[in-house]
């Protein structure tokens, strides 16, 4: 089921290669407790202005944002917000229902007596943004979908039309896991992607002699999120909303090492390209059908993490966007 998630979201905890150097961008991070059991890892880049909040996607921590935020420090108070089951956030046996996740969201922004807040969300922190504005609209004023905007509600369906490849992850090697360098380069071969290095240690354990011991967060928590999800509430969305979508034309652009499958997982991934591709148009309609105050910005042949891969574009949309009146 792991690996059929990975496809509808188009994206992966693993989907990530060190940084050629140091992090020079590193955030102040603290704890926030919201009730027994449920801690909250919150990251402070620091800046002055109104408050910007930036959500993570499954399986990713707001460290995924650590070679990004540092762009709107000069004119916002930037923050990240690690939900609860990933990195350094606890993982209680309950919560992980979208509602429970955005009034997590709320408890923060209380703890951070911060009364309205721009909401910046990559894949799946979309459905939490989009509960949460429903649900407080008072507390927003601006949302960021980055690759985020989808009704993911038919997850089933789409799974079993969607095949993974087998070859678009293939198994890691001995000498792939016996550093945390190494899987970086691994996950850099296969899916040509480039992630803050604080991110692949915060969501992966590490023996004391470097040898990868495991991922941080067990499958279980991310397949309890999936099965919550519910056909976004867009018409209940008050606040500006710009939607970001990383659109891809062709199946090497869905699947970067596309080129070393065989004819077998080349045929898979066609298919998932003919379910995927039409799925994604008519998400982007969705969003502009349903949300009223609206923006859709769209990069054709982008990845799903397309705030790295299109990092200056998508900066000066995004800029834009929360300047405006």
């Amino acid at each position: 089921m792991k690996n059929l998630l990975l496809i509808l979201l188009l994206a992966s905890a693993y989907c990530v290669k060190a940084q050629e150097q140091d992090q020079v961008h590193k955030a102040k991070i603290q704890f926030i407790d919201l009730e027994p059991g449920a801690t909250l890892e919150v990251l402070d880049w620091g800046g002055q202005g109104e408050p910007l909040l930036f959500l993570a996607g499954l399986g990713n921590t707001a460290h995924v944002y650590d070679n990004f935020a540092h762009h709107f420090t000069k004119d916002y108070k930037v923050y990240g917000l690690t939900r609860r089951g990933y990195g350094a956030s606890s993982q209680p046996k309950y919560g992980y229902d979208i509602p429970t996740l955005a009034r997590d969201i709320k408890g923060v922004l209380d703890s951070l007596r911060i009364e309205r807040v721009s909401l910046i969300g990559h894949s799946i922190a979309g459905d939490e943004m989009t509960e949460f504005a429903s649900s407080y609209p008072e507390r927003v004023h601006k949302l960021i979908y980055l690759d985020a905007a989808y009704d993911r509600s038919n997850f089933v369906d789409l799974m079993q039309k969607a095949p993974y490849p087998p070859q678009a992850q293939p198994q890691m090697t001995p000498a792939d896991s016996s550093s945390s360098f190494q899987v970086s380069a691994y996950l850099s071969r296969v899916f040509g992607m480039k992630f803050p290095e604080s991110e692949v240690l915060a969501t992966r354990n590490f023996s004391n002699d470097g040898k990868l011991a495991g991922a941080v967060t067990p499958d279980q928590i991310g397949i309890k999120i999936i099965l919550s999800l519910q056909p976004p509430s867009y018409p209940k969305i008050q606040a500006p909303a710009m939607g970001v979508f990383a659109v891809f034309n062709h199946v090497n652009e869905l699947f970067p090492n596309y080129h070393s499958f065989d004819h077998k997982n080349k045929l898979m991934a066609h298919q998932a390209m003919e379910v995927l591709r039409p799925y994604l148009l008519g998400q982007i309609q969705l969003f502009m059908n349903e949300v009223e105050n609206r923006q859709i910005v769209k990069f054709n042949g982008a990845d799903h993490f397309v705030f790295l891969t299109h990092e200056r574009e998508v900066v000066s949309e995004m800029l834009s966007f929360l300047n405006r009146p």
